[in-house]
C-alpha cells in the first residue's frame, strides 16, 4: 500500500473520531438513505434494506451537491467503480469499470429499460448523452444480475431515473467556470388532473484543452472543444388507482473536437454523436400483485469527420454509424404464499446498424459501405422472494433462458440469501451467473462468437445505527469465453479467462446535526490470460488489468454552517494503473494520484440557490488514458432558481 493511500486512511479515521456523538441525527441522514424505496433489485418497489443484494442510491440531494460535475464524474467516487475518461476533456467518451469487470460489461438502464450503442465495438453506452438535469437519482446494482437484466450486467447494473415530478414548478440552472464552460437548463413541471408532466432542455458549450498529450515540446496543441445540446418530456397519466401509463422521449446530440490520437493533434477532425429514446411502460399494481409493460426504441447516429489541413497524407475523412435498439419487457408478479413474492418475465431486444466510410489519400479515394446488420435475442426469466415472517432472512431465487438469433442458447441463475442476525447487523451472501452477447460489431468480423460467461459469488455485512452505517462485501468473479480482438487473424475470439477478487468498504456517518462524515474504500485484484500484447503471437497471464487501479479511496466531509450555508471537502486516490502502449508494445504504467474537491451552497432565499464547485483544486498532474491529458484545476459557480 502507497504510502499517500496510509495518510488518506489515516486521514480518514482521524476525522471519525474528531466529531463526538453527542446529537441525535436528523431524519435526511446519510445511514437513513437505506429507508429509501428502490426499484432496482428486483424491479419492484422496495426498501433498499429489504434487500441482500448491494445496493447504492445516489438521490436527489445528493446530485444537487455536485452541481457543475457530470453523471461520469459523479459515478467515478463510487466504491468499486473506475471511469477513465471521466476527468478527461469534455467530449471523452468515459468507459465504465464495475468491480474491475471490462468495458461493456456494465449494463446501463435508464427507467428501467437497457441502453446501448448496437454500432460501439462493445456495444457501450456513451454517458454524455445522459445530461444531469435530466436525472432524478441513479441506483447502483453490484455483481451479475443477468438473471433479470440479461446482457452486459457482469459487474452490475446502473438505473438512471429521469425526472418526472408531479407538482408545479418551474426551475432554472445557470453556471460557468473553467476550460471556458456554460451551462443553462430549463425545467418545468405540473399536474393536470389525472396527468403530469415535467419537460426539460439543456445546452453545455466548452472551450476545453488539447486531449491529447504534447511531448514534442512545441505546446502548440490546440483546445479541443465541446457543444451538447439536450431536451426531454415524461408523461404520466393515471388511468384509474390501479393502472399508469407513462410516455417518455429524451433526445440529446453533442459534437467535439477530437485528436488524432495519443500524443497526436488534430485541429479539424471533428465528432459528432446523437442518441433518442422513446419509450412507453404501462403498469398495473393492486397490493403486492403488479404487471408492468414496457418498450423502447433508441437511435443512434455517429460521425467522425477530418477535412484535414494539417496532414499530409489524409486529405478527407468521413466515418458514419447509425444504430437502432428495439427493447420490449413485460413481467408479472404475486405473491404465490404468505411470505414468497413470484417473478416471472419475457423480454425482447433488437439491434441493428450501418456504416459508411469515405476517405481520399495521397493514395486516392476509398470508399467502404459495411452492410446493414441486424441481431435478436428472447428471454424467459422468473425469480421467487422468499421471507420469514419476521423478515430476519430473506432469499432471492432466480433464472433466465435466452436464446439468441446467432449463437444459440444460454442460461444464468441468482441465488442470493440475507440473514438480519440484530436489528443493527445484516449478512448477505449471492451466487450468480452472468453473460454478454458477442456485439454486431464483433459478430461482423466473427459469426461463430459465443457469449462471455461469468460466476460470480460475494459475502458481505451491513451494520447500521442511527447515526452510522457501515458495509463491507468480499467478491470474486471468473469469466470464461471472454470476447477480444486477435491480432494474428486480426479477427475477434472467445479466448479470454479472467479473475477478479476485492473488497469495497463503505461508511456514513452523521455524528451530529451539522456534520457528515463519508468514506469508501475498494481493492480490486485481476487476473487475465490473454494474447500477449508486446508480441501478439503467444498467450501470457497478467496479474492486472488494463486501465483499472488496484487500490482506490475516497473521504468527504459535509458541515451545515447554518440551514442557508453549506459546503463539503472530499478527496479522491487512485493508485497506479497500467494501460496499452501501442501496438506490438509493452504495456505502460501510469502513475497514482490524488485528487482534491469542494463544493458550497448558499440558499439566498427559498428560490434562490447559488453555489460553487471545484475540482482537482491541488491541479495535480495526471493521466487518465496513456497519451492524453486529464482537466487540471477545475472552477464551476453557479446560480439555480426555482
Amino acid at each position: 500500500m502507497s504510502q499517500k493511500l496510509i495518510t488518506l486512511s489515516v486521514c480518514l479515521f482521524a476525522t471519525t473520531l474528531l466529531f463526538g456523538q453527542k446529537e441525535k441525527p436528523e431524519k435526511d441522514s446519510l445511514s437513513n438513505t437505506l429507508e429509501e424505496v428502490i426499484v432496482t433489485a428486483n424491479k419492484l418497489e422496495q426498501k433498499q434494506n429489504a434487500t441482500g443484494k448491494v445496493v447504492t442510491v445516489i438521490n436527489a440531494a445528493a446530485l444537487q451537491a455536485n452541481a457543475g460535475r457530470t453523471i461520469a464524474q459523479i459515478l467515478n467516487e463510487q466504491a468499486g467503480l473506475y471511469l477513465p475518461g471521466s476527468l478527461s476533456n469534455a467530449g471523452t467518451v468515459p468507459s465504465i469499470y464495475m468491480r474491475g469487470a471490462s468495458s461493456g460489461r456494465t449494463l446501463i438502464l435508464i427507467d428501467g429499460m437497457p441502453v446501448g450503442d448496437p454500432s460501439m465495438i462493445s456495444n457501450e453506452f456513451d454517458l454524455n448523452l445522459v445530461p444531469l438535469n435530466l436525472i432524478e437519482r441513479i441506483e447502483i446494482l453490484k455483481g451479475a444480475q443477468s438473471t433479470l437484466y440479461g446482457s452486459d450486467a457482469i459487474g452490475g447494473v446502473i438505473n438512471i431515473i429521469t425526472k418526472n415530478k408531479s407538482i408545479a414548478n418551474f426551475s432554472g440552472d445557470f453556471s460557468t467556470g473553467s476550460y471556458g464552460t456554460r451551462k443553462l437548463n430549463l425545467q418545468h413541471s405540473n399536474a393536470i388532473g389525472k396527468l403530469n408532466y415535467a419537460v426539460g432542455f439543456g445546452n453545455e458549450s466548452a472551450t476545453g484543452f488539447s486531449s491529447a498529450t504534447d511531448i514534442t515540446g512545441k505546446n502548440n496543441f490546440d483546445k479541443d472543444g465541446y457543444k451538447n445540446n439536450n431536451w426531454f418530456a415524461n408523461i404520466n397519466y393515471a388511468i384509474n388507482k390501479n393502472w399508469n401509463l407513462k410516455a417518455s422521449t429524451h433526445q440529446t446530440s453533442y459534437n467535439a473536437d477530437i485528436d488524432y490520437g495519443a500524443f497526436k493533434d488534430d485541429k479539424d477532425e471533428k465528432f459528432n454523436n446523437a442518441t433518442k429514446l422513446t419509450g412507453l411502460v404501462l403498469k398495473y399494481k393492486k397490493e403486492k400483485t403488479i404487471f408492468q409493460l414496457q418498450y423502447q426504441l433508441s437511435t443512434q447516429d455517429r460521425q467522425y469527420k477530418n477535412d484535414s489541413a494539417d496532414r499530409t497524407y489524409t486529405i478527407f475523412e468521413n466515418n458514419q454509424y447509425t444504430g437502432k435498439s428495439h427493447f420490449a419487457d413485460a413481467f408479472f408478479s404475486r405473491p404465490i404464499a404468505k411470505n414468497i413474492q413470484w417473478i416471472v418475465g419475457a423480454d425482447f431486444r433488437y439491434g441493428s446498424y450501418h456504416q459508411t466510410y469515405v476517405s481520399i489519400s495521397e493514395y486516392g479515394p476509398y470508399n467502404d459501405n459495411f452492410k446493414d446488420t441486424f441481431q435478436y435475442q428472447t428471454a424467459l426469466y422468473s425469480s421467487l422472494l422468499i421471507n420469514d415472517p419476521s423478515n430476519k432472512w430473506l432469499l432471492e431465487l432466480g433464472g433466465r433462458f435466452n436464446k439468441h438469433d446467432r449463437y444459440g442458447n444460454n442460461q444464468t441463475f441468482t441465488i442470493s440469501p440475507s440473514y438480519k442476525l440484530s436489528s443493527t447487523l445484516r449478512l448477505m451472501a449471492s451466487a450468480s451467473t452472468g453473460y454478454k452477447a458477442p456485439s454486431l460489431y464483433e459478430l461482423s468480423y466473427n459469426e461463430q462468437l459465443k457469449p462471455e460467461q461469468s460466476f460470480n459469488t460475494e459475502i458481505g455485512m451491513e451494520y447500521k445505527t442511527n447515526p452510522f452505517y457501515l458495509r463491507a462485501v468480499y467478491y470474486n468473479r471468473i469469466i470464461d469465453n471472454g470476447i477480444d480482438y486477435n491480432y494474428i487473424d486480426y479477427s475477434f475470439f472467445n479466448y479470454i479467462q479472467q479473475k477478479v477478487n476485492g473488497l469495497e468498504l463503505e461508511l456514513n456517518w452523521k455524528p451530529n446535526t451539522k456534520n457528515t462524515f463519508s468514506a469508501n474504500y475498494t481493492l480490486m485484484n485481476g487476473q487475465e490470460t490473454n494474447q500477449n500484447r508486446a508480441t501478439t503471437t503467444d498467450t501470457i497471464t497478467y496479474n492486472y488489468l488494463l486501465k483499472r487501479p488496484n487500490n482506490s479511496a475516497g473521504i468527504q466531509w459535509a458541515y451545515e454552517v447554518n440551514p442557508k450555508l453549506n459546503f463539503s471537502v472530499a478527496a479522491r486516490y487512485i493508485s497506479k494503473r497500467y494501460d496499452v502502449g501501442g501496438y506490438a508494445a509493452e504495456d505502460v504504467s501510469l502513475k497514482s494520484y490524488t485528487l482534491i474537491n469542494a463544493h458550497i451552497q448558499y440558499n439566498y432565499n427559498k428560490h434562490v440557490l447559488l453555489y460553487a464547485d471545484g475540482q482537482n483544486l491541488g491541479n495535480a498532474v495526471f493521466q487518465e488514458i496513456n497519451g492524453y491529458n486529464a482537466m487540471g484545476r477545475r472552477l464551476m459557480i453557479g446560480l439555480r432558481l426555482k
